[in-house]
């Protein structure tokens, strides 16, 4: 929640210093140049980051590529912008997606920023795993425990494994699991297999319509 109430003040801050175009203007004016034969302002156009990745020889080559047609793309771009809605989505660090819409001038949240505490879905579930540990809610962590082992754990105990001996071991392993989220998921009805890289994965079960994790690690 920290970073949503962040993400309101910076968006409150750059609405009072420039106007920011709707994302269907941008798009019709990239569209224009392409149509028109101008790359250079096309490529004016793309973020600093894609610029970094790409330069403009790379950028222009494939609008040349065998079977490219940029004047019938252009046109059907400009064609396409004045149906594009004024709405984005912002993703957040875990992979959550904070919808906006451009009302009155200024973008404004339009959603919730996440599901607090959620298990309803694999993706939900990961996301609380890793955000319980990063709180120390351990009796969040508790409630993604399967069954099975719940009656052998608690939230002290949970807070042993997690910040007493093997802490640096077992965090490593959560920033791994951070970062592999958003990564290919196995399911079934039941069951679910996260790969979390180089060489360990993330189990997870069903149970009463909510995803649990079984082993991140041994408890």
């Amino acid at each position: 929640m920290k970073r949503a109430v962040a993400l309101l003040a910076l968006l409150a801050a750059g609405g009072c210093a420039h106007r920011v175009d709707e994302p269907g203007a941008v798009l019709g004016s990239f569209g224009s140049a392409v149509s028109r034969g101008d790359l250079h302002a096309a490529y004016r156009l793309t973020s600093d980051a894609y610029q970094r990745r790409v330069p403009f020889e790379t950028f222009a080559a494939g609008f040349a590529a065998e079977g490219g047609d940029p004047v019938a793309l252009g046109r059907r771009l400009s064609t396409e912008a004045s149906k594009v809605a004024p709405r984005v989505e912002v993703e957040l660090a875990l992979g959550e997606r904070v919808p906006l819409v451009l009302e009155a001038g200024g973008w404004r949240i339009d959603g919730p920023v996440f599901e607090a505490w959620g298990q309803g879905t694999l993706r939900v579930a990961l996301r609380t795993f890793v955000r319980a540990v990063d709180e120390r809610r351990y009796d969040v962590l508790l409630r993604l425990v399967p069954d099975r082992y719940r009656t052998s754990l608690s939230p002290e105990r949970l807070r042993a494994f997690w910040e007493g001996d093997g802490r640096d071991e077992h965090r490593a392993l959560l920033e791994r699991i951070r970062a592999a989220i958003g990564g290919s998921l196995v399911e079934s009805a039941t069951e679910a297999r996260l790969a979390v890289p180089p060489d360990r994965a993330v189990r997870l079960v069903r149970e009463a319509g909510r995803w649990k994790i079984e082993d991140p690690d041994e408890y």
